[in-house]
Order: structure tokens, then C-alpha cells, then sequence
């Protein structure tokens, strides 16, 4: 959370970033019984400093601010989209909490298809908490037009 503000202690705490660092913060947008291994956290965190990536962070996690920001122009984009768009929602996700997220979402795009992975530990990275439940619903989604 203090990266996400930019503040003084910014470049500081990016040179100071480390893999605990890391997977202490990533692991908690997993489902409780979705964890990464520690080899995947290693994997995620070797692309990290590389060419000095790891002093980016606290420009990546402008999103956190800029969604607020930008929300207008951003639900704006996805209300104007003439193709298809599905949402695969993993219902603990701590970033977008439901139900309230979900009902938002469907009443900003009501057209959008949504599939909630019903598992009760699939969180904010579906993709990876559940693979193959995020492949079923994705094939779900092409196969249906």
C-alpha cells in the first residue's frame, strides 16, 4: 500500500524489494487454499528484477489509484465495445468483493456473459486458482456463438 501512493519512501522501499517481500503481498489476493508453491513465487518473482523491474513497481501499482480516476473513461470503453465480453469471477476475490462487485458489474454491462467459478477458494487470479475452471469457462464462452 505504500507503493501504490508514490510517496517519499517509494524509492526507498523499491530498492528494498526482495522475494519476501513479494510473496507476502501476492499471496494474499489467493484463495486460502489456492496458494502458489514457493517454486511458483520464485518463478513469478524471477521476471521481477530483471533490468531493474522490481524499481517499476510502484508505477504499476498506480492502477490501484488511477481506476478511481479513470473509472469514467475506463467503464466507458468497455460500455462502447461492439464484440462479446465474458468475466471470469472468482467469488473471494478481496479486490472486487462479492456480491457487490458482480451486481455492479452486471448492471454497468448487462450484454457481458459472466462465470463465476463456484469453488469456494478461487479468488482474484482465477486463471491460476483454478485452471481448468477458468479454461471451462472460457470455452464456454467461445463455443456459445
Amino acid at each position: 500500500m505504500l507503493l501504490k501512493d508514490r510517496g517519499v519512501l517509494s524509492p526507498i522501499l523499491t530498492q528494498l524489494m526482495n522475494f519476501f517481500v513479494f510473496s507476502r503481498g501476492l499471496t494474499t489476493v489467493f484463495g486460502l487454499y489456492t496458494w502458489p508453491s514457493e517454486s511458483e513465487l520464485w518463478d513469478m518473482w524471477a521476471a521481477i528484477p530483471n533490468n531493474d523491474g522490481n524499481l517499476a513497481i510502484d508505477g504499476l501499482l498506480q492502477y490501484i489509484n488511477q481506476r478511481k480516476k479513470f473509472r469514467r473513461r475506463w467503464v466507458g470503453a468497455l460500455a462502447s465495445v461492439t464484440i462479446p465480453i465474458h468475466f471470469i469471477y472468482g467469488p473471494l476475490d478481496p479486490v472486487n468483493l462479492y456480491p457487490e462487485f458482480l451486481e455492479l458489474y452486471r448492471k454497468t454491462l448487462p450484454w457481458s456473459t459472466v462465470s463465476i467459478l463456484d469453488d469456494h477458494h478461487i479468488s482474484h487470479y482465477p486463471q491460476l486458482d483454478d485452471a481448468i475452471g477458468s479454461l471451462n469457462a472460457y470455452m464456454g464462452f467461445i463455443t456459445s456463438f
